[in-house]
């Protein structure tokens, strides 16, 4: 049975934090395209999503994270990435996607970063 993910919304103004929760796989793609597509109906303009609670990312987990890069590009909102551990962040890194998604070690900073 999949590890159950879980994605829930928490406002930290002037952003929206998607924690996530769990497994980041072919799994997760209901539970984070639906907190995304929650976020944006709410108006969200900078979009965090915390990975601090995220046990394991694989390859199709990250697939599900450029889709919603990809929705964000096209909506004009920015995505923004907290909480991964050292290993996911050398492989966000490897693969470009802080490119298009700035990581940033805390809430904190990324707040500081969309204008707080």
């Amino acid at each position: 049975m999949p590890n159950q993910t879980s994605a829930t919304l928490r406002e930290l103004p002037p952003l929206t934090v998607i924690d996530l929760g769990g497994e980041v796989t072919t799994f997760a793609e209901d539970a984070v395209n639906g907190a995304y597509k929650q976020a944006s109906d709410q108006g969200a303009k900078h979009i965090l999503l915390n990975f601090k609670d995220v046990e394991y990312i694989n390859s199709a987990g990250i697939s599900v994270i450029i889709g919603l890069l990809t929705e964000a590009r096209k909506s004009d909102q920015t995505l923004m990435i907290t909480g991964l551990t050292p290993h996911y962040t050398k492989i966000f890194q490897m693969m470009g996607l802080s490119q298009y998604a700035p990581l940033f070690d805390t809430e904190d900073a990324a707040r500081q970063a969309a204008g707080a």
